[in-house]
């Protein structure tokens, strides 16, 4: 009995910007074809930080790939070891950010329920 899957190799797709804050990302719902999750690699290059937002509706697991990554959770920002974890309920507020000047860091975002144009900008 064959199990149906799917695989991409990170590195054999191009990055493109995202709309709202134009950080490079590879969108991983459309190359395997989730339907229920919407994973994502961001690209963060030193400087570049994601639109500080929330959720309307999606919890979201962060993990760095490349690490430590940097992670403002409210009003706080946090080292993020590469390796680790973090879950954030909906109406948290978040932004990734690399402010260290330390090379491009990768983070993989997955989100759930699969809701496109799911997050709110906040206005600082």
């Amino acid at each position: 009995m064959a199990h149906e899957f799917s695989t991409v190799a990170i590195g054999d797709v191009d990055p493109k910007p995202s709309a709202g804050s134009g950080t490079d990302h590879v969108d991983l719902a459309g190359e395997l074809g989730c339907t229920e999750m919407v994973p994502k690699v961001w690209y963060l290059s030193p400087g570049d930080a994601m639109s500080y937002h929330r959720q309307a509706e999606q919890e979201e697991v962060y993990l760095p790939l490349d690490g430590p990554g940097r992670l403002r959770i409210g009003d706080e920002v946090h080292d993020v070891p590469e390796g680790t974890a973090v879950r954030i309920p909906p109406e948290t507020p978040r932004q990734v950010l690399n402010d260290t000047g330390e090379g491009i860091h990768r983070w993989l975002i997955v989100g759930a329920p699969a809701v496109e144009g799911d997050g709110r900008p906040i206005e600082e």
